[in-house]
């Protein structure tokens, strides 16, 4: 049930605004209980949540939950500055913090209580005064001081205890409400009017003053003794919701869980600001628990899941969870009304009335604009141009596609209308504009116009480039219509548009923002833009509000340049980021409302944005190392949980010394890392690297993990970072860490193998000594051995000496002799040639003899032939010849005519001169044949002494 009485419906952030942006857990999500009873964060920005099935932990990436000794249900969670986890439960309480290797460990202190003080019920409650920590029963109060507890048992039992101001207040059926003394409990002032009533928070106020909430009968201020109902109008509805508890806001405001009516947010004064319950915001009706983060976001644990909301956030949503159903196209702000224009319809509602938006009769259907134009608002329909009155629409043309709507500068009773198909004329009569003519010249769709100071009107098409339109002074036709294209000096005819921004028009292209020359006739790139964006950004949409911010949407930016008191611009767009990928992107839009608050068109309805509302630094936003597993070719092993800690408390980062030392064969390593940003569209960047291994950071990734395998000994560092939607980076963290070397490259081998070494080489010259002392007793003995032979030497050596006198003289006369054989051998071989010589004389002769006719001539002739024969004897000379020869050559001619005894006399003759090394030219003197005779012989004798054909004939002859 959702409260909506507009007499008691209050002032929000800002009465325009929608829900907070808000991110849903289902119990599937985090994998453990349905209900959720208490809330807190660490310093590093981790989420601690109490849970039914124990201490849930989330790092904005990751679950983990870890239960306590006896798997009983977690019902309280608090964190000490030291970083110890208290948390209470069913018959148990204690803490949980990390051991050595940072794994949450837990550590029962009720274990410690004498046997009598054991047996409670459940701790609901727990709460940290600087070393002081109370666990608060039903029964009993636990005080620990880190060392001894202090039991303080009331009588008539507790109903639920709150610390205010480091005063622990306790509720008493009996006695109402009091405030704990050493070891007895005060009702204060007035606090009997709470007896019997169930107490659900106790807050406080200024002045002293306390607000107290009960679950059933209302909230009451409670000052000076007397307690009064907070906001009178509200307590029926506070008591049908059942408050199930409160907490009170850093900007003002509380925070209230109900049972029955999901969350409430009230003003200090009591007023309703907002509600979120089922189906509008958050999940679940029913909500248990409330933490407020360091951004002033909202955490609400529910009776079935949890949800985080962004109230800190300058954004909210206007869509179907307000009855806004479908996309949002157009807005306008009428008085104290909403007009909102969706594609299913117009929507309105007053400004400080219900939440929920109601659909305008007679407006179904695609709306493109909404608009104040003398006395009407007039919306743009797909049906057609509309006039909107009170609670209905009443359509003005029949012509459908009304895009937009647009008043003459020099008069003011005509109203242009852009449509699908063309322009429309409307007059003003009797204070509404009526519909006149549709005028002719120009068909194009005409969803984009404006109006240049010399009157003509420019029209952008989106997929066909601009036109110049000038009317006919009746405004009855269209006079002329010039077209501006690629060829007029945009890039291309696509994705043309005109806003009117500082007082002149730009033109928005694919690349770049132009300006119209009137000079030139031609678009020129526009300074202001251009200088700040760069000439290639496409930019699809700009506005510009009252105190000249300009507001725009481009290819790569969505943001707003601030215009500050000098005139100047600086640009804002880190916090724009989150809504990107949530707006319009068929028909952008951007609206500005009063006091400057902005709309962005959405897929989903509307994004509201109030400028006055600054993003707070975000304290919280840290990159954390949550696991890092070691690997080996069998498991894998985790060396470590997520937690540093220094001496007996948790730290942020580790101290670098103590790094893990991982044997050789865990030199694959696993990194596991989150950064602490909650909101639904966060969607975190992180970039890693490995000092000694990597020189530079990797790319910006959505990976949260990263693996090295392999890895080399030696000692490195993991660095990781992490970037939010915003653009902010976190500061790094780190985990250092050794990898020793295998044991054959460790120091202990090295010191084996330099041993091994100073052994071998004793050992080497150990044997080199003995081989030296053995040669020298060889060496000894041998020169022994060598004196004795020299003496034997020296006997024999004139004998010797004798000897080769007389060898030495046998050789000399065996050379001479051999000298002169040699001589021989020649002038035998002289005197051959010339008895050859001779007889080829002879036979010439012989051959004159027969062709002379002389017979004189023949006889004188004749007998000089006769002569030659008597004085020539060839056969002698070559016997003589041969046996020189033999003498000279070892007797070649019998060793050779033995081993080839079919040879010729002829062919031993070849050999005999082939032996002398004499060349084919001499031989054929010799033989008295030619040349090419003496070739044929050759191989006459190659083939008789059956020679390979790869030998050389006369090489063999010469070795024979």
């Amino acid at each position: 049930m959702v409260f909506v009485l507009s007499c008691i419906y209050g002032h929000a952030q800002s009465s325009l605004s929608g829900l907070p942006f808000t991110r849903n857990f289902q119990p599937v999500d985090y994998k453990a209980g349905i209900q959720n009873w208490s809330i807190t964060q660490s310093r590093q920005g981790l989420v601690y949540i109490a849970n039914n099935f124990g201490l849930l932990e989330f790092d904005g990436e990751q679950w983990q939950t870890f239960g306590v000794r006896n798997g009983t249900k977690v019902r309280s969670v608090a964190l000490d500055g030291r970083g110890r986890i208290y948390v209470g439960g069913q018959g148990d309480f204690g803490f949980f913090f990390p051991d050595a290797a940072g794994k949450l460990a837990y550590t029962s202190l009720a274990d410690s209580l004498k046997p009598e003080h054991r047996d409670f019920d459940e701790a609901w409650s727990i709460y940290i005064d600087n070393e002081k920590v109370y666990f608060c029963t039903f029964s009993n109060i636990y005080v620990y001081d880190q060392k001894t507890f202090r039991i303080i048992q009331p009588e008539g039992g507790i109903d639920h205890s709150y610390l205010v101001n480091r005063q622990l207040y306790v509720n008493q059926p009996r006695n109402g409400l009091g405030v704990l003394e050493e070891d007895r409990i005060r009702t204060i002032k007035g606090g009997e009017q709470f007896r019997n009533k169930s107490v659900a928070a106790v807050l406080p106020l200024h002045d002293n003053h306390l607000l107290v909430a009960t679950f059933q009968e209302g909230i009451f201020t409670l000052n000076d003794g007397i307690a009064r109902p907070w906001n009178a109008a509200l307590q029926p509805f506070f008591k049908a919701s059942i408050v199930n508890c409160m907490v009170r806001l850093r900007n003002g405001n509380f925070a209230v869980g109900t049972q029955n009516n999901g969350l409430m947010v009230l003003g200090p004064d009591g007023d309703l600001r907002m509600q979120l319950t089922s189906g509008r915001g958050i999940d679940n009706t029913t909500v248990l628990c409330l933490y407020e983060d360091d951004m002033s976001n909202l955490w609400v644990g529910q009776n079935n899941g949890l949800a985080y909301v962004e109230l800190g956030s300058p954004f909210t949503f206007i869509n179907k969870q307000m009855s806004i159903p479908g996309s949002g196209y157009a807005a306008y702000l009428q008085n104290n009304t909403l007009y909102l224009g969706t594609s299913t319809g117009v929507y309105a509602r007053e400004k400080n009335g219900p939440p929920d938006f109601k659909l305008i009769e007679n407006t179904r259907g695609q709306v493109y604009h909404l608009g104040q134009y003398g006395n009407d608002l007039l919306a743009g329909l797909h049906n057609g141009a509309t006039r909107i009155d009170h609670n209905t629409g009443q359509l003005l043309s029949g012509e459908p596609g009304s895009w937009v709507y647009l008043t003459l500068q020099d008069h003011p009773n005509t109203l242009i209308e852009g449509t699908y198909a063309g322009l429309q004329r409307y007059d003003l009569v009797n204070g509404h504009w009526k519909f006149t003519k549709k005028l002719k010249g120009f068909a194009e769709s005409s969803r984009v116009m404006a109006q240049d100071p010399s009157g003509d009107l420019w029209v952008t098409h989106g997929y066909k480039g601009a036109f110049r339109i000038r009317f006919h002074p009746t405004l009855d036709s269209i006079d002329r219509v010039q077209f501006y294209g690629a060829d007029k000096g945009f890039p291309s005819n696509l994705l043309i548009n005109v806003f009117n921004v500082r007082n002149e028009l730009l033109f928005t292209s694919t690349r770049g923002i132009f300006k119209y020359d009137r000079t030139s006739d031609r678009f020129v790139p526009d300074t202001f833009f251009t200088s700040r964006l760069g000439k290639d950004e496409q930019v699809w949409f700009i506005r510009e509000d009252a105190l000249g911010n300009i507001y725009f949407i481009s290819r790569s930016h969505i943001g707003v340049f601030k215009k500050n008191s000098l005139g100047d611009y600086h640009l804002e767009e880190n916090v724009f980021a989150k809504i990107r990928k949530h707006l319009n992107d068929d028909l952008m839009n951007i609206v500005i409302l009063q006091n400057n608050e902005v709309l962005f068109c959405a897929k989903d309805g509307f994004i509201h944005y109030d400028p006055y509302r600054t993003v707070e630094a975000r304290s919280h936003f840290n990159t954390l190392i949550r696991k890092v597993v070691t690997s080996t070719a069998n498991r894998d092993s985790t060396l470590f949980f997520g937690n540093y800690t220094k001496g007996d408390s948790v730290a942020d980062r580790s101290s670098g010394k103590n790094a893990p030392e991982l044997p050789y064969r865990n030199n694959s390593v696993n990194f596991t890392f989150a950064a602490t940003s909650f909101e639904g569209n966060a969607d975190p960047q992180y970039q890693y690297y490995l000092e000694n291994y990597e020189k530079s950071w990797s790319d910006w990734s959505a990976k949260t993990q990263k693996e090295y395998t392999n890895l080399k000994e030696g000692d490195y560092v993991f660095h990781a970072r992490s970037k939010n939607v915003n653009g902010d980076i976190s500061a790094e963290t780190t985990y250092a860490f050794t990898i020793l070397a295998p044991w054959y490259r460790s120091g202990w081998a090295y010191s084996c193998y330099g041993l091994s070494i100073l052994a071998i080489l004793f050992a080497a010259f150990n044997f080199l000594d003995r081989k030296y002392q053995r040669e020298q007793k060889l060496m000894e003995q041998k020169q022994q051995e060598e004196l004795s032979q020299k003496d034997s030497a020296l006997e024999n050596l004139s004998q010797r000496s004798h000897e080769e006198i007389t060898r030495l003289q046998n050789e000399k006369l065996e050379s001479e002799l051999q000298h002169m054989n040699n001589e021989l051998a020649t002038s035998t071989m002289h005197l051959l040639n010339k008895n050859e010589f001779i007889a080829g004389i002879k036979n010439q002769l012989a051959h004159i003899v027969k062709k002379n006719p002389n017979e004189e001539v023949k006889k004188e002739l004749t007998q000089i032939n006769k002569n030659i024969e008597q004085n020539i004897s060839a056969d002698d000379d070559w016997e003589h010849f041969q046996f020189h020869f033999d003498r000279v050559h070892g007797d070649f001619s019998n060793r050779f005519k033995v081993t080839f005894p079919s040879l010729s006399p002829q062919e031993l003759k070849l050999s005999a001169y082939l032996r002398m090394n004499l060349s084919s030219k001499e031989i054929a003197q010799l033989l008295n044949i030619s040349v090419r005779g003496v070739e044929i012989s050759r191989y006459r004798l190659r083939k008789k002494i059956q020679l390979d054909r790869n030998k050389n004939l006369q090489d063999y002859i010469l070795n024979f």
